[in-house]
């Protein structure tokens, strides 16, 4: 694209005031007319005011740390800045992020249903996929549904961060979703009372 710069337009004016022939100030006001028409802005390939995007910019929330990897200012943890890429069984999913290594970053994890549930931000929006999915850009996803580590017996959580939503089916062979992987203190567990004293 062209830029619109006052200098390169104003110069073809002060051209076309000098030309001696009719066929010069044709050929100069047709050039005119064409920067005219191509300007995009202040600078090349620069939206002008109003232009819209599918991908909420980064809030500030999420600090880049290299590797592919961003530090959540809010809570201290490590996240990875895109999920797995593919939709993986839980077990796998739970692999996948025991053996991640980026650069020198390891030890991540399966992040807890409420850490997931911390990233959603109806406020933002981005692609992930087919469908608008509502977190930080600095966290990219190719699909909405993540899986957690929270779970017991036969059930594991997962996020939806189209509709904001967490869900605990029964894992199988079947049901798979994307993957992120997290590192810092997982939270505590919930108590679990077993009866009306003390929790055991």
């Amino acid at each position: 694209m062209v830029s619109c710069g006052e200098g390169r337009v104003g110069g073809v004016r002060r051209r076309l005031r000098s030309a001696r022939t009719p066929r010069a100030c044709l050929a100069l006001w047709a050039l005119m007319f064409l920067w005219s028409a191509g300007c995009t802005g202040p600078e090349d390939g620069v939206p002008t005011e109003g232009a819209s995007s599918d991908r909420t910019q980064p809030n500030g929330r999420f600090v880049a740390m290299g590797d592919d990897a961003v530090r959540d200012t809010r809570t201290g943890l490590e996240w990875t800045g895109r999920d797995s890429g593919r939709d993986l069984t839980w077990p796998d999913a739970e692999s996948y992020c025991g053996t991640l290594a980026l650069g020198s970053r390891t030890g991540w994890r399966l992040p807890e249903i409420r850490e997931l549930e911390d990233l959603f931000d109806r406020d933002t929006t981005q692609p992930c996929g087919d469908r608008p999915c509502h977190l930080d850009a600095a966290i990219r996803l190719t699909g909405p549904y993540v899986w957690s580590a929270t779970g017991e017996a036969s059930t594991r959580f997962y996020r939806d961060f189209q509709f904001g939503t967490s869900l605990a089916p029964h894992i199988g062979p079947r049901l798979v979703r994307r993957v992120l992987c997290v590192r810092g203190a997982a939270p505590a567990p919930p108590t679990v009372r077993h009866g009306p004293g003390s929790p055991r």
